[in-house]
Order: structure tokens, then sequence, then C-alpha cells
């Protein structure tokens, strides 16, 4: 044979001869050509695999016209060549194992093989482009439909995997021996190698596990066998550049070049090219940046012991500017720490490289990018789910997460709060952190160990010198004998197998007393080899001062120095040895980490046998107390982050609301000091309106209270009630609110069972054993919220409520008879009825237990006064009345005409209790019907519950009246209308079938009457009418007239006029809110008394009653604005009160009515603007809230500028220059049109004139530059 086949770098190569011995292509062969001559292509194959030699022709005009040739030759030629491939694999092992051949036998075989190769190649490579072609084949339902290169059953998958194995079982032979000399060239396994990979940039190969496999094996014996290793991790890297998906099946193949064909430096060459990687085109290539992060991530995840000796080579990537980078390499650390740094029996050299990377994490936990900071978290998160973190860590770790609470990014907190949530359900301390019991276990731990301590002579020498001043007077020897000591003898074998830390420390303190100072360094040296991790042998830094400069001075190493602190912290004794924690350890530090912290105090005296036990004894105690050191130092920085993370609780992002909950769960079932305060915050998110925070809330609650273990269903169901009900104790009424909308949740989503409802009856009525007074109310509380979802619940339970709640023990127990009224008040549901509504509201008869029962607990406890949930509970009671009474006026009526009684009963002799009360007692002037000037005297407390009642009796009338009369009257009014409606289509139809015999004039007013219904103004001619009705009455009959509300006025407003003679706080703060209900009512007795009432805002000098006549004239000025007008300066006046409740009230008042447009904003609003400086933050966060709410409506700020500007600089104003610039700065950050800013600075400018003052120039000034 006189021709080589060289293997071309393109395929047009081949039709160019550049050598004499070079095989050319002679001829294209045309499709027509090809046609004919393809029978007898296959006729020649039969004779085998040699015939490509003389048919090399035909095959390569099919591969040149691919795409033009039918399928069925495309098919035809790939079966011919894989099938010469495979017999000459076959043909060949025994040509390979002669040996000696013949130079024409060796290269006819070397020529079969490579065109046969490079065909089959060339096909696969061109099929694979077909394959990945972008198609317009429908997709299945739920997987694509295969692809097929031909109408036939041909499957390319199928084919691409048995034309790999066969290409693997040609390599695998010793087919170097067809070369000479005897190596296979690179362009052949170049062109086997590229191949492969094209069929790895195919997704699809990568997700099938044979073809893939196939390829890897392939590959890996290139690598071993033909030294294309370097080759290959080129093309890797080339590969991940371009190619995302690629991350991990290059991770799986290199694993298995590394482990299964021996190439381990594969990784190094891979880990330096891509350490050798600009870090500036990393920036601007984020894809292939990303897989290399990926791949090197997964890598050190499945060959870590590989992977660690090359991290040197990318920790430059750590200052680059690719963060995504920076993420790669600190994933290879927390993979390398995981998998092969965190065993037991790690050596000096594995612990110093897992400090170093955990340094690294640690100090990229404040990396620049957020992304990198919640990366790192995220490390640290698995790091600790598989327990790899060292225990003295942990207080580290600890606080530089809770630093990550308040980062600006809300993926980071997201994160942290998740670590934060991990660290404590993985914690190696306990299952329960309670900081208390923790703190109170280590005082007895300490004082135990304090009391099995031996004695430490050698703390002070035998000439009595202390130890500093002896250490002071060896120390130039000790620095002396460091410089003298040589490096070869460190080599000497100082410490035995049998020697412990505490015998090694004592000895190096016997050979310094001694003056052994070599030995004693040697030692140390020795010692820091053997325990490199211990606090003994650390660096402790006591040199300070004019120490340190000597030491400095003298000349010594930097390793001298430690040296010599070691040796100074052991002579001194400020160091201590450590037993070996295993020994003694409890099991979940043994599996939380590896080394701990060094415990203080450590006896290193174990001179004499009898000695030896009391050390071992002390050593226990002493790992006890550093045990639950550790544990106190956990809870408390786990409760120093409780604070931040319930400001979390009202984040903005919800995803630091949800870890946050999830945080709270875990820390209330750790029994984590505080995190109660967490779980009650998180009642407020069940008003939520993110749906996934209010699923999160109820979920947490039912999972902390509603998932009992153990017992049968009962014992669950108490276990259920007895948890609920210690949520209502101690809670606020923010929180008592937000729980009821979480009772309602648990039953509209049936998670609060009927068992369980059972039960708290049981428990309300005191059937359950053992149940108290308080945790009877706690379950009437609970059913009364309940009872907000399901109204039949206490519907079905009114003679048991009514009983129980308002019977003997409501006698005794006003408090649980308040509750019942809440449970009761929810049988009348909502106050509005819905349009339409035609339902009958559920009233009682006034002659009902639950009223005689109500008033007698009213009358009867009215002169208890030591009982202060008197009013509550009539407040309460007179809601219900009104809500669920036939006939209210009757039933109030015998409670006042019952409460006056009883004030018309006292005398002067008072009762012990009241007497201890109130040692003085008021005159009024009472004004019954059959004595009007009988002077009776009688006690402060029983007539100020008396004015309340009147007060709160009026209210409730004017609400009655207003809304549930109206309503019922209109809802008679709508039936009767519909009844006529009915009653007119009947009288139609009838009129239709007989002769009319109405007189003209009645069918003329049925027109019009017709007409206004369907004009609607028949019902609002109705309304008017009623509304009007109600209105006088209102005005004349409830507290004006003869009414008995009206007969208690005047005493009312004798108590509010005369001071002097009633001067008991309380009689008059009840009286002031009394005189403020009345003038609620009726705006003719409004008029009379609003002097008086602004008199008592003005002057009372009780804060909590001018704190209460400002909300009450805010009520006032929405009922009757235009009386109240004339007095706004007044209410602008209690601005600048001397109590800081007055002026909040004041400010929320007057807010109310200007954003409601209640009030006009007049000049006077600048004592609101002052309010931005006050002395009280929440003051002044209230007047800021009210100017940025205030600057959404039009042009509010604009107008009121130059107003304000003159009022706050003039000096009789009471404003600081400082404070002036403050305000301005804030209201002119409103002003945000130009228009309106030059307008401004055209007025402020006109005012330069009239100022008087230079101060007043100075802040016009200002105002320019604002």
């Amino acid at each position: 044979m006189s021709f080589e086949f060289a293997v071309p770098l393109t395929r047009k190569d081949l039709l160019k001869r550049t050598t004499d011995t070079q095989y050319v292509v002679e001829e294209v062969l045309t499709i027509r050509q090809i046609n004919t001559q393809i029978h007898g292509l296959k006729a020649a194959f039969r004779s085998g695999p040699a015939a490509i030699l003389e048919n090399f022709d035909l095959i390569y005009s099919v591969l040149s016209q691919l795409n033009e040739v039918e399928s069925d030759v495309k098919e035809e030629v790939w079966n011919l060549l894989v099938k010469a491939v495979s017999q000459h694999a076959a043909q060949l092992p025994a040509l390979l194992d002669t040996a000696d051949f013949d130079c024409s036998t060796r290269l006819q075989h070397l020529n079969t093989l490579k065109m046969s190769a490079y065909l089959l190649t060339q096909f696969m490579e061109a099929f694979e482009a077909e394959d990945t072609k972008p198609t317009t084949v429908t997709v299945t339902k739920g997987r694509k439909s295969k692809k097929k290169t031909s109408k036939g059953d041909w499957d390319w998958e199928g084919e691409r995997l048995r034309v790999v194995q066969s290409l693997s079982q040609v390599v695998q032979l010793e087919i170097g021996r067809l070369w000479e000399p005897p190596v296979v060239e690179e362009e052949f396994v170049n062109m086997v190698a590229n191949c492969c990979y094209k069929l790895l940039e195919n997704p699809s190969t990568c997700k099938e596990k044979g073809s893939k496999e196939a390829v890897f094996h392939l590959l890996g014996t290139l690598v071993r066998r033909y030294n294309h290793g370097l080759g290959a991790s080129l093309k890797i890297i080339q590969l991940l550049q371009h190619f995302e998906h690629l991350a991990s099946p290059m991770a799986q193949m290199v694993q298995l070049f590394a482990q299964q064909f021996g190439a381990k430096s594969v990784i190094s060459d891979i880990m330096r090219e891509i350490g050798r990687m600009d870090p500036s085109k990393l920036v601007r290539d984020n894809s292939g940046t990303r897989s290399y992060a990926g791949f090197m991530v997964e890598l050190a995840e499945r060959v870590p012991a590989l992977m660690l000796p090359n991290i040197s080579v990318i920790l430059c990537h750590l200052d680059g500017e690719s963060y995504t980078m920076r993420n790669g390499v600190l994933g290879v650390m927390s993979e390398i720490v995981i998998r092969e740094l965190s065993k037991g029996d790690l050596d000096a050299k594995g612990k110093n490289a897992r400090d170093q990377f955990l340094d690294c994490l640690e100090e990229h936990i404040h990396d620049v990018n957020a992304f990198v900071r919640s990366k790192v978290l995220t490390l640290w998160l698995h790091i600790c789910n598989e327990k790899a973190i060292p225990l003295g860590r942990w207080h580290q770790l600890l606080c530089l997460v809770v630093g990550r609470l308040q980062d600006k990014s809300s993926l980071v907190r997201k994160v942290a709060i998740q670590l934060l949530t991990t660290f404590l359900t993985s914690n190696p301390f306990g299952a329960k952190l309670p900081l208390d019991v923790l703190k109170a276990e280590l005082e007895k731990e300490s004082a135990r160990l304090q009391e099995i301590m031996p004695e430490q002579p050698q703390e002070q020498p035998q000439d009595g010198r202390p130890v500093e001043e002896e250490w002071s007077v060896i120390q130039p020897e000790v620095m002396t004998a460091l410089q003298d000591l040589q490096e070869e003898e460190e080599e000497q074998e100082l410490i035995g197998e049998e020697d412990g830390l505490e015998s090694v420390v004592l000895k190096v303190k016997t050979l310094l007393q001694q003056s052994q100072h070599k030995s004693a360094a040697r030692l140390v040296m020795a010692a820091r080899e053997a325990w490199p991790d211990e606090h003994v042998f650390a660096n402790t830094g006591s040199g300070e001062g004019e120490e340190e400069k000597e030491e400095d001075d003298s000349g010594l190493q930097p390793d001298q120095r430690n040296l010599l602190e070691i040796l100074e912290a052991i002579f001194v004794g400020t160091t201590v040895g450590i037993p070996n924690p295993e020994e003694v350890l409890p099991a979940s530090i043994q599996e939380g980490g590896t080394e701990e912290g060094v415990p203080e105090g450590t006896v290193t005296e174990t001179e004499g046998g009898e000695e030896g036990g009391v050390v071992n004894e002390v050593s226990k105690q002493q790992v006890i107390v550093q045990y639950l050191k550790d544990s106190v130092n956990f809870a408390t920085q786990m409760q120093r982050a409780i604070p931040i993370l319930c400001q979390l609780l009202g984040s903005k992002a919800t995803s630091d609301i949800l870890e946050t909950i999830e945080f709270f769960v875990s820390a209330f079932e750790f029994g984590l000091a505080g995190a109660m305060e967490g779980v009650r915050r998180m009642l407020v998110l069940i008003w939520s309106g993110e749906k996934s925070v209010k699923e999160a809330v109820v979920e947490a609650y039912k999972r902390l209270y509603l998932s009992p273990t153990g017992g049968n269903a009962r014992a669950r169901n108490l276990a259920i009630v007895k948890n609920l009900t210690a949520l209502t104790v101690g809670a606020t009424v923010g929180e008592l609110t937000s729980l009821e909308e979480l009772i309602c949740e648990l039953v509209r989503t049936s998670l609060l069972t009927s068992g369980v409802v059972t039960l708290l009856w049981e428990r309300f009525a005191l059937k359950i054993q053992g149940t108290t007074a308080e945790d009877s109310r706690g379950a009437l509380l609970l059913l009364g919220m309940a009872a907000g979802a399901e109204p039949d619940m206490v519907r079905s339970n009114v003679d048991v409520l009514v009983q129980e709640g308002l019977g003997q023990r409501g006698q005794d127990d006003m408090q649980l008879a308040k509750d019942t009224c809440t449970a009761l008040l929810k049988l009348a549901g909502s106050q509005k009825r819905k349009a339409g509504c035609h339902e009958e509201p559920l009233r009682f008869p006034a002659d009902h237990d639950m009223f005689t029962g109500l008033a007698g607990i009213l009358v009867n406890g009215v002169e208890n006064l030591a009982n202060p949930y008197w009013i509550p509970l009539m407040e309460q009671g007179l809601n219900v009345v009104y809500r669920l009474s036939e006939n209210p006026d009757v039933v109030i009526g015998n409670v006042i005409k019952g409460v006056a009684a009883v004030v018309l009963r006292a005398r002067e002799a008072e009762s012990g209790q009241e007497q201890a009360q109130e040692p003085e007692s008021a005159e009024t002037q009472e004004e019954p019907p059959t004595s009007p000037t009988k002077i009776i005297r009688c006690s402060s407390g029983v007539l100020s519950r008396l004015m309340a009642l009147a007060g709160h009796c009026a209210l409730r009338q004017l609400v009655h009246l207003d809304v549930a009369l109206t309503g019922e009257l209109k809802r008679r009014r709508m039936l009767q209308e519909e009844r006529n409606s009915k009653a007119g289509r009947k009288g139609n139809t009838s009129a239709n079938n007989t002769p009319s015999s109405t007189p003209a004039g009645k069918g003329k007013d049925d027109k019009e009457l017709s007409i206004e219904d369907e004009m609607g103004l028949a019902g609002a001619s109705a309304d008017d009418a009623e509304a009007e009705y109600i209105r006088k009455i209102c005005e004349k009959e409830v507290v004006t007239g003869s009414s008995l509300l009206a007969l208690l006025a005047p005493v009312i407003v004798a108590v509010c006029s005369n001071s002097t003679m009633f001067p008991h706080p309380q009689l008059r703060a009840t009286a002031s809110l009394a005189l403020a209900k009345y003038m609620l009512v009726s705006s003719e007795f409004c008029e009379a008394h609003l002097q008086l009432l602004f008199t008592i805002l003005e002057r009372a000098p009780q804060p909590i009653i001018r704190a209460n006549t400002i909300i009450a004239l805010g009520d006032l000025s929405f009922r009757f604005p235009n009386l109240i007008e004339p007095w706004t300066p007044n209410l602008y006046a209690r601005l600048r009160d001397d109590s800081s409740h007055v002026r909040k009230n004041t400010l929320m008042v007057l807010t109310h009515l200007i954003l409601n447009d209640m009030l006009k904003v007049k000049g006077y609003i600048s004592d609101m603007a002052a309010c931005m400086v006050d002395d009280v933050s929440g003051i002044a966060d209230l007047a800021k809230l009210f100017f940025l709410e205030l600057s959404k409506k039009g042009n509010s700020i604009y107008n009121i500028m130059p107003d304000m500007v003159s009022r706050l600089s003039d000096p009789d104003c009471g404003v600081t220059e400082e404070h002036f610039r403050t305000i301005m700065k804030y209201l002119f950050s409103f002003i945000q049109k130009d228009k309106q800013s030059e307008s401004l600075v055209e007025k402020l400018c006109h005012r330069f004139r009239a100022t008087r003052t230079e101060r007043q120039a100075r802040d016009l000034a200002f105002c320019q530059k604002c």
C-alpha cells in the first residue's frame, strides 16, 4: 500500500495533496452516482472492514452531501460504517498480539482504522448537529417525543450509545503498535475526543445516563492511555464557558477521571487554568463564571480530598470583582470542610486548614456584595446542618449572624434568620435553653468546683515573693535561653504516650523553677505540636506596655516571643490545662463539635497517688462548668437577637416575616427566654393582607398550641384548652383583639374541633376538677372569641352563660360577668345591617334572666368600691341591654333607679373599706321630684359610678335611637312596601279582569304615588321624616326635659362646676366624661355647657381629665362642628400643655379632624409643626406623620407655608432657631413643584422688610436655601 491516511483538520483538506504519500479524495460523486454505486458498496463490505480503503471516496461523497442524499442511503452507509468499526475491533486483538508483522499489514490496518474512525465521527457529528436543530415537533404532555433522523424506527439516542461503545472497544486495544514509532498520533486522539465533546454539547446526551457514562469512559480511556489529560482540561474549560448545563456533568466526568482512571492531574490543570483567568473577563461573562463556580463546588463535593491541595490556586478570586466566582470559591471551602476536614482524627495540618477556611468564611459574612453575604450564610447553614462547626466557633459566629439581622438586603436577612433557627435546632447544648435555669445551674456547679478545688501552693514562691515578681527576675534568663535554642533539638521525643496535658504543664513550670529554661522551652514546643488547638499553647498576647517594648527590643523572633508568652502564662498561672473532653463531656457536646474552649482554674498539681482522684474529679467538674458557660453564652446571644427579630415581624419584606415566625416557633419549643414576646407579637400579623403571612401565623399557633402529643383525645383536647387559655393571661387589649381573629380563623378552618369547644364550656362551668376562677374566665374569653365566627356556639348555650356568668358567680366576680357580657354580644352580630336584609334581629324580653341578673350585679355591687371592674362591667352590660333587649329603656331605667336609691340611702356613716380609700365624703344636691332642695351626703366613689352609668346610658341611648331604632323602622317599612307591592300586583291582576269603577280623582292620586315610588321619592321622604323624628327625640327628650337622664344632668353639671365642694379626682374625671357624653346627645345641651367643658379642659389640675376631655371634644367636633368651630384656638392651645399625654391626645384629635376635613387648616397649625421637635419622640413622630398625610391633599402644605414661617420665626412663639430649621427642612421637602418653590421664594423675599429682629431675617434666609 503506497499511501497513508492523515486525519485532516477540516473536511476539505482531503481534496488537497500536500505530500506524495498522503491520501486524497479523487472525485466527489454526484447524488445520482451515489445512488447507483451504493449497492456495490454493500457488496464490498461483505469482504471485511478493509473495503473502506477502496470505497472511501464514495462514503466521503455521501458525507459531503448529507443533507441532499436520501435517508435510506444515509442509514445504509451509517450501518456499514458501524459494522466495519466493530469488525475491525474484533480483528485487531489477534493482529496486535502477534510479535511481529510486516509494514504493509500494519499500514493497511492503520489506514482502515483511521478512515473508518474518521468517517464514523464525522457522521456522528453531523447527525448530532441535526438532532440539536430547533424543530417544530409537537410537545406531548409531560415530555417531548423522541427525535428520529429518518422516517423509520431508527432511534438516534440508541445509535449514539452503540457507536460510542464501539469506539471505546477500539481505543482500549493496544492500537499504538499500528503507528511507527508505536505512539498513537495526537490528531487521531483529538478526532475521537472532539466527537465526544460534541456529543456532550447536546443537553439530551447528558440526560441519558447510558450515553453520558459511555462518553465519560471513552474520554477517560483517552486520558489514561493516550496522554489526553492536558487537552481534556483545556476542553473542559471551554465547554464550561459556553455551555452552562455542563457544570454538573463535567464534575462527574472529572471525578471519574481521578478515581477510576487515575488522572488526578486533570483536577490540578483545571484549577490552575481557572485561577489564571482575568477577573475583569469573569465579571463580563456572567454565564461562564456561573458555570465555573458550579463546577468547582460540585467537584469539591465529589472529590474533596483531591480539591484540597489545589484550592490555593483559586484563592486569588476571593479578591476579584466577580461575586459569582467568590461564591464558587467559598462554596469549595465549605464542601471541603464538611466532607474532608470535619473528621475526628484530623492532624495539626488538617485542623489548621480547616480553621483558615472557616476564618475566610467568617470574613465574607461582611462582604461588600449582598449576594456573597447571603451565599456565605447559606454555606454556614449547610455546615451547621452537617454538624461540622467546631464548638469553639459557635459564640463568635453567632455574634456575626446576629449582626446580619439588620442587613440592608432582605435576602441576607432571610438567610441570617434561617441560620439562627438552624443554630437553635442543631445546638450541641441541649433541647431546652432557659437562660435563668442555666445561670442558676452554672452558679451551682461553679460553687461546687470551688469547694473541691485543692490548694495550689505553687502560686507563691518559697521566698514569699509574688509570682509576677519572680517571673520578672528569671525573664532575662529565659529570653537568653530562647535565643540560644537550636532548631534540631526540637526533634527529640520529650512527651511520652502516657503523658497528659496537666502533667506536661506542671513539668514545664517545675523546669522553670529549677532554672532549666531550655528544657522548659523544648517541652512547650513539643506540647504545642502534640496539642496545637489547646488554649494553653496559644498566643496569649499578654505582653503589654513596657513589657512588650522590652520583648521587641530584645530581638526575639515572633515564634520566640510566642514561646516567651506561653512560658510566662504557665509560670504565673494565668493559663490552664484541660482533660480529654471525650471522657467526661455530655453526648450533646461530643456530637456537636470538635474542640472546646479551656475552662478556667484547671488544677496542675498532681503530686502523690492520693491526689490523682481529686484531680480527675476536678477536671470533670471543670468540663461541666465550661459546658454550662458555653450554654449560657449561646442562650445569651440568642436572647440578644430576639428584640431585633421582634422588629423584623413588622418588616415590609414577606420573607423576613415568614422566617422570623419560624424562628420564634423553634425558640418557644426550646424554652428560650423572651421567645414568648415574639410569639405574642406574631398575633398582630393575623391581620396581614398577605395570605402567606396569615397562613404562617395560623400554622405557627397550630404547631405550638394545637398539636399536643400523647394521651387520649380528651387529654389532648384539654391540653389545647390549657395552651389557649395561657395566651389570654396578661394579654393586652390589642393582643386579645388579634387573638380573637386568630380563634375565628381556627374555627373557620375547623382547626378548633367540637371536642375542644365542649371542654371550654366544661371549664367555664367549673365542671373539670382543679379549674380556677382565672381558668374559667380564660375559657369564657375563648368561647366569646370563637362565637365571632360561629354565633350559634353561644346561642345554644345562653342559659349556661346567664346562669354561670350573671348568677351568683357573677356577683362575686365582676370580671367574669363582664366577659359574659362580651360573649353575649356575639349574639347581636354586626351593628350595621346589610342592605335588603329583612331578618328580624334577635331580642329578649325585658324580664329575661340575662337582664335581671345583670341589673342585680350592678345595683348590689355599686358600693363595692374596692372592685375596679364595676365600670367596665357597667359599660359592657349596657351594650348587652341595648343590643339584645326588646325594651332597653325599661331595663336601664330600673338599673339607674336602683343605683340612685343606693346613693340616696347613703348617710354620713361610711363603711370601713370606703373610709380607707376615701377619707372625705362629697356633698351633692340631689333633686328628686319629691324634695328638690334636700342635701344628701354620700360616697364620692358611689356617686362617680352613678354618673358613669348615666353618661354611658345617654351615649348608648343616642346610638340606639340613631342606629338600631332607625334600622328597625327602615326594616319594617321595607316589609310593608313589599306587602303592598304584592297586594298591588294582585289588585292589578283582578282589575284587568273586571270593569274599572275607580273615580277619576283617585286614579290620579294612585298615578302620582306610582311615579314617586318609581323615582324612589316615597322611601326618601319617609327616611327624612324618620331621621327628623329621631333627631327631635335626641334634642328634647333624652338629656333635656323631664326624662330620668335629664334629672341627673344638674348633678353632673354641679360636680363639674364646683371643684371646691367636689375635689375627689375620680369623681371629677367621671363627671367630666358624663358631661361630654350628655353633650353628644343634644345640641341644645351642648351649646349650654360648652364653655364649662372648655373651662375643664384648660383648668383641670389632673392631666387625665384634660386628656379625656380633648378626646370628647374631638367627638363633639364631628357631631356638632358649627358649635365647636369658634373654640378652635382653645383646641390648639392644648398642644402646649405641660402633660405629654394631653399633647399626644390633642395632636391625634386635631390630626383626625383636619385630615377628615372637619377642621379648616388655619394659622394655628404652626403649633402642630412645633410638635415635630417635641421632647417626646412619639409626639414628634405623630406630627411628622400628620404633615406627610397632609401633603397628599393637594397644595395644603404650600398654602400654609408663608404663615407658618412667620409664626414660627416670631421670637414670642418659643421655637428656638435650631428647632425652626429642623421643622422647615422637613416641611420644605414636600414642596416639589418648581412653580411653587419660585412663588414661595418671592413671598418670603417680600417679608424681609417686615422683620423686627435679626433672628427673623436669618430664618427667612434659611428658608430661601431650603
